[in-house]
């Protein structure tokens, strides 16, 4: 079983054993939702896409993940997110905002791996240089938007139906990515760049797998030197340089492209590219109200609209990044009473529904308009205390996480008392063991201390006692030597 095969396992392990606590957080979220669409004034397409997002529990589990199954954290990130979907308009980046990328076959999703991950193309040949004046960073964010919100839906669309086909470990929950820089001549370099997509997959951990970067040479290593210096170590991990041999071991020959060292002779075009027109088509535009369906409007030539309604505004939340508004306004100012406008619905007649009489339908919505009033205080007091639940929740949360440090922090004070008695009682031991053997030994220990006092004394004494011996046996060799005889002059 590879490594990756196994990794999968695991993966879908864990989904199951914290399914109650993902269970959890999309309740949460969800309640929190009501407090958005009041402080941001979303449309119904805002909320819908909100509510997509919360579904995907495969995202969910991933934020849980990555903040080590810790649930206040990952219900804070959630919320922060969430917010940042809105600010930024994550939803409106769609094929016509990122057009002039998806000319060429630059990035795209073709086909699986020997684990059922899709695999993400990229050729950087295909790169298009940032026109001047702009900051590359800012050039790049919405295509790497794009993609990584392309990658999220699949993979949670492809969990559920494994899911519903009954399938051992359906969870997929990363993409294997082949970044090919073959003919890739003109590469930024610039650090921000680097830094502002590692900050953008922040918002969407764990859903690029693995990362291979196929062809790269050694005009490529100062580009690798960089990335290095603010990936982290699980990042670099995920990072590999195969050969061919090295892919046909992750992705079968037939799934593999010509280019790369497979057999699949595709030719990429935008028209034909199943999986980008599947999640990430463009936005029906309605030029009229009375076309659309999907909310309800008064009519365009009644000039009874109420005036509270004219002054309609939205807060800067509201607008995308290049300061345009999203979608359109309705008149409609909360989402509050749809639920009795449903009811009302619900008891027209089957005609009026499907407006076999027109002026009855339109005098029927006008007559829903007295619905749609300003959100009263006791959905404020609703939302105020949701929010004040969730805030409680995380509090008790808190307060047990620090129960659980105090007791954690107890129990190491009393292994480190345990420790310190331990040391003590052995310590006492070998006193007594050395005080028994001093006591045994006590003439030679005091001889060894004595000749360690009087180490320097000692020898000049012995020194004095050879001299004394020496001068000695001299005069007695001079007093016993016989007297000489000689002549005298």
């Amino acid at each position: 079983m590879s490594v990756y095969k196994k990794k999968h396992i695991e993966n879908n392990q864990l989904f199951m054993q914290y399914q109650s606590m993902i269970d959890h957080i999309q309740m949460t979220i969800r309640r929190e939702i009501h407090q958005l669409v009041d402080e941001y004034n979303l449309s119904t397409e805002e909320i819908t896409s909100l509510n997509e997002y919360v579904d995907d529990k495969a995202t969910l589990f991933r934020y849980l993940r990555k903040n080590k199954y810790s649930l206040p954290t990952t219900l804070s990130l959630l919320l922060d997110t969430l917010r940042w979907r809105i600010n930024e308009s994550i939803d409106d980046i769609r094929i016509s905002a990122v057009s002039e990328f998806l000319a060429k076959p630059l990035v795209y999703f073709h086909k699986y791996d020997k684990t059922h991950r899709p695999l993400l193309i990229i050729q950087l040949e295909y790169l298009p240089m940032a026109p001047d004046g702009y900051d590359v960073a800012e050039y790049l964010s919405p295509l790497i938007t794009f993609v990584l919100e392309t990658a999220r839906q699949l993979t949670w669309d492809m969990t559920q139906q494994r899911m519903n086909q009954n399938i051992e470990n359906p969870l997929i929950l990363d993409t294997n990515v082949l970044i090919n820089f073959k003919n890739a001549s003109s590469l930024p370099t610039d650090i921000s760049l680097f830094k502002s997509f590692i900050i953008l997959l922040r918002r969407y951990p764990g859903l690029s797998g693995t990362i291979n970067l196929i062809n790269f040479g050694w005009m490529y290593q100062g580009i690798w030197q960089m990335c290095k210096l603010i990936l982290s170590n699980d990042a670099k991990s995920r990072i590999n340089f195969p050969s061919a041999k090295d892919l046909l071991y992750m992705i079968d020959e037939d799934d593999l492209m010509i280019a790369l060292g497979g057999t699949d002779s595709i030719q990429w075009t935008i028209e034909e590219d199943r999986i980008y027109n599947q999640y990430r088509r463009n936005k029906q535009t309605i030029n009229n109200r009375r076309e659309s369906c999907a909310s309800l409007y008064y009519d365009t030539n009644d000039n009874t609209i109420p005036t509270s309604y004219v002054t309609l505004s939205r807060s800067a939340s509201s607008f995308s990044l290049y300061a345009t508004p999203l979608a359109s306004l309705t008149p409609v100012t909360s989402h509050t009473n749809l639920t009795n406008v449903a009811k009302v619905y619900s008891n027209l007649s089957f005609q009026s529904k499907i407006g076999g009489l027109s002026p009855p339908f339109r005098t029927t919505i006008k007559s829903l308009g007295d619905l749609f009033v300003p959100a009263s205080d006791s959905y404020i007091n609703e939302a105020s205390s949701l929010s004040s639940a969730l805030t409680e929740r995380l509090e008790q949360i808190e307060n047990n996480d620090t129960i659980n440090r105090r007791s954690k922090r107890r129990m190491i004070g009393q292994h480190c008392l345990r420790l310190v008695l331990n040391v003590e009682h052995m310590m006492k031991h070998i006193v007594i063991i050395f005080m028994k053997k001093l006591h045994k030994y006590r003439i030679t220990f005091c001889w060894v201390i004595a000749l360690i006092l009087v180490r320097n004394g000692a020898r000049e004494l012995l020194q004095n006692v050879f001299l004394l011996l020496m001068k000695a046996a001299l005069r007695s060799n001079i007093h016993s030597a016989p007297p000489r005889i000689g002549y005298h002059s």
